[in-house]
């Protein structure tokens, strides 16, 4: 007879990477503690448990507006004529903040509501949220990370959420078969089904990008894993999905990084897809987007209006230059929607801007280099819109298309974006310039009836002062999130 097998005999290269796990956690454990910083397993579950203790919920209005961030969800209330905002997080190239605020914004009162409830999630970015009617309204919220002040550490969600928006209190909704834990997911309501598809996870020394789709039932409370047919979007993180209608879905775009070999490869992805019932099954297929597909790009803000049978999209960054050692990232302040029944892009013109396009094709002696004026004051188009003066040399023509562009928002990505009742809203975001990014908290609203001009709710205060270093070889060390401290084009989230 032969000797019998140690089931629990681990192998050498078991035995490694657990020691090569040791080592990290220890090394890790000796940074924390030079940087004063907790292990962050214990904070988030810290702060669970303190939220856990409130017995009641509390209102208050808030004085000013909301801070600055980006990375939150903004959902249009179900019922009341009020907009949702709730985490994201704020970096100032220095420090990182992630919030678990839960803020109502009531348009008609232009006032914002700062509720804590009993039991609220712990602070989150990158997460998504979906608002339903049902049981008087509740608010579903899954995944996202949190980020550690220092950007040291990184923790990604796997947890689901709901606030009942009558009763006021959150509930940590314990399902098994979920999707696994990340960030950069979108999740939409088709029926009484929340869909998750994609999204990423990096805790600092590995990633990986997902092509998953997961459907959460409402009425059992169950996750179910979906299987479907056809060429579908690979794995992806910060793409955009829309629903279109109750049974079908539209994937656009999204950011993922390959690894082949020793090197690294980002794309940012252009298809565009539907996701329908075909047969008795679900069923990937392709869709053209018509002539006005827009370029490729990261960070875009989309939002869905259920009635118009329409999505809007805003902003994001593209890649315009690439070297062996150099990547420059151009981010656009353009509005597009998305026809989701035809499956094609439309540019979006606003009143206001043709005629801006009239004046402009006037000649004018004010400036005998018109495009040597443009680039300037394209330049200088975020320094006007935050509240500083332009520089004398740019004359009368320069001036008044300063002007012109004054009330719409300044080119950004990762912004928060939603229609509530044919207004779109658009809040916050990351600009971008001069390698610093800076986090706004301006808000903007334009009636999608009209289409005459943006309407200026917050405006944007001068930005502050950049604390991280200017330089890119610095950051090397930095964050492995994806979120805001990678390239500029990573979008992941």
């Amino acid at each position: 007879m032969g000797k019998k097998k140690n089931k629990n005999k681990v192998s050498g290269a078991v035995k490694t990477a657990a020691k090569t796990e040791k080592k990290l956690a220890n090394k890790l454990k000796k940074e924390l503690a030079n940087l004063g910083e907790e292990d962050i397993a214990k904070v988030i579950a810290e702060i669970e448990r303190e939220e856990a203790k409130r017995s009641a919920a509390t209102e208050k209005n808030l004085p000013g507006v909301p801070s600055p961030r980006a990375y939150a969800s903004l959902t249009p209330h179900p019922i009341n004529n009020e907009l949702i905002m709730f985490g994201g997080e704020y970096h100032n190239g220095q420090t990182t903040v992630v919030y678990n605020e839960l803020l109502f914004y009531n348009p008609e009162k232009n006032v914002w509501r700062l509720v804590k409830a009993p039991g609220a999630p712990p602070p989150r970015s990158a997460h998504q949220a979906v608002a339903t009617p049902a049981n008087k309204g509740e608010l579903w919220v899954f995944g996202g990370e949190f980020t550690s002040p220092t950007e040291t550490q990184f923790h990604h969600y796997k947890d689901l959420w709901c606030f009942s928006l009558a009763e006021k209190k959150w509930e940590k909704v314990v399902a098994p078969n979920g999707p696994s834990a990340r960030s950069g997911h979108r999740m939409v309501l088709l029926g009484r089904k929340l869909i998750v598809f994609g999204g990423y996870c990096d805790d600092g020394r590995d990633y990986k990008y997902f092509d998953d789709l997961h459907a959460f039932c409402l009425d059992t409370r169950t996750w179910s894993k979906l299987a479907t047919s056809g060429r579908g979007p690979c794995a992806r993180s910060a793409c955009i999905m829309l629903p279109a209608g109750n049974d079908s879905l539209i994937v656009y775009g999204g950011f993922s990084r390959v690894r082949e070999g020793r090197t690294e490869r980002t794309h940012t992805h252009t298809e565009l897809f539907r996701l329908g019932v075909k047969g008795g099954g679900l069923s990937w297929r392709t869709l053209t987007g018509g002539p006005s597909s827009p370029p490729a790009r990261a960070g875009q803000a989309a939002a869905y209006a259920a009635h118009m049978g329409r999505g809007y999209v805003f902003g994001g960054v593209s890649d315009v230059e690439e070297t062996e050692e150099d990547i420059r990232g151009e981010i656009s302040d353009e509005l597009l929607m998305l026809d989701l029944e035809a499956g094609k892009w439309h540019s979006v013109t606003l009143k206001s801007e043709q005629t801006a396009q009239t004046a402009s094709t006037q000649p004018s002696v004010a400036d005998e280099k018109p495009e040597e004026s443009v680039t300037v004051v394209t330049d200088e188009v975020f320094t006007m819109k935050l509240g500083g003066a332009a520089p004398p040399s740019q004359g009368v023509q320069s001036s008044s298309v300063v002007t012109s562009r004054a009330a719409r928002p300044s080119p950004r990505m990762s912004t928060m974006m939603a229609v509530q009742r044919s207004t779109l809203y658009l809040y916050g975001g990351v600009l971008e310039k001069d390698e610093k990014q800076f986090y706004l908290s301006d808000m903007y609203s334009l009636d999608l009836h009209k289409l005459s001009e943006w309407r200026t709710i917050i405006e944007q205060p001068p930005l502050p002062d950049w604390l991280g270093s200017d330089s890119e070889d610095d950051d090397d060390s930095g964050s492995g999130s994806g979120s805001e401290s990678d390239d500029s084009n990573s979008g992941d989230d």
